[in-house]
């Protein structure tokens, strides 16, 4: 019996497989890869109208498993599922972890490529763009909790000090706010002509929150852009009227997708994530560890 199991677990390692002179690198076929989508879609329940497909695949290193990306169009938005396979493609799991990889770096790699994700592409910002730490926000305007973390923001000392943290605005209507993503696209045709006149609105947009409703949307929005001095009113009617910036919202919205968003607000500092509403402390310590952390990379970088 335990030499059936050592054979078995052998199966599924890469070195065993080599050891006894065993092909390792099972093809993965056209006709595999649409046996794999089947199963997953099954095992996950994913509707068949979603049409599930893998995406893409890529070996770990030199090993035989497989980083297999699966991706399919649904009602909501996209779905998208990573899963690693064994060299003999029987067996699929959420994660692989890599034991002779230090846990720390690992996960600050997997931070600065995520970072580098959320920076792609036309944003509002504020600060510097060689600032040590960036905070990425995903947010909606209809959210209570949203409105609060605009307030803390505001408060926080390092964000508006010396120019170490930069904030960077991502639109993430929700799809149970009834209002939200009207009042998105409305900020991002202000975005669209400059940053003073996007945060000037995304400002008014907050602070008039509990007057705006799924009727008045419209005229809210135009009367409180009609203040803006930054903004020219004319361009950003047209930009409404013809749905200039709903590329803009839906890019976002996607972008928050892949990088796991499933609520506003939800914060990236550095790339780390910070779901919820954060405790003003909370917020002031991580984003000192973030800027600890950037200052000890950037000293041993010399």
């Amino acid at each position: 019996m335990l030499a059936q199991l050592s054979a078995s677990a052998c199966l599924l390692l890469t070195p065993c497989l080599m050891a006894a002179g065993v092909d390792t690198c099972r093809e993965l076929s056209s006709a595999e890869g649409v046996r794999l989508a089947h199963y997953v879609g099954q095992k996950y329940h994913v509707p068949q109208h979603a049409a599930l497909r893998m995406e893409s695949r890529e070996e770990i290193g030199t090993t035989c498993y497989r980083k297999l990306v699966f991706k399919g169009d649904g009602a909501l938005g996209p779905y998208q599922l990573t899963l690693y396979a064994s060299p003999d493609l029987r067996f699929l799991s959420s994660d692989m972890l890599d034991s002779l990889v230090d846990p720390e770096r690992e996960e600050r790699a997997q931070a600065e490529k995520l970072m580098g994700q959320l920076l792609e592409g036309e944003y509002a910002a504020v600060g510097p763009s060689t600032a040590p730490v960036t905070v990425v926000v995903f947010s909606d305007f209809q959210c209570p909790y949203c409105k609060k973390l605009r307030a803390l923001l505001a408060a926080e000392p390092l964000l508006a000090s010396d120019g170490r943290v930069r904030l960077v605005f991502r639109h993430m209507p929700m799809a149970r706010h009834e209002w939200a993503q009207k009042a998105a696209e409305a900020a991002a045709c202000a975005q669209l002509q400059n940053g003073d006149a996007f945060w000037r609105l995304h400002d008014a947009l907050f602070e008039n929150q509990q007057g705006i409703t799924g009727d008045n949307v419209g005229q809210k929005v135009d009367d409180l852009a009609a203040h803006v001095e930054a903004l020219n009113i004319r361009d950003f009617r047209e930009c409404l009227r013809r749905q200039t910036s709903l590329g803009m919202v839906l890019r976002d919205q996607q972008l928050g997708t892949r990088a796991g968003v499933k609520g506003t607000p939800t914060l990236f500092i550095n790339g780390e994530p910070m779901a919820g509403l954060p405790d003003p402390a909370e917020l002031n310590r991580r984003l000192v560890k973030a800027l600890d952390e950037a200052t000890a990379r950037l000293a041993a970088e010399k």
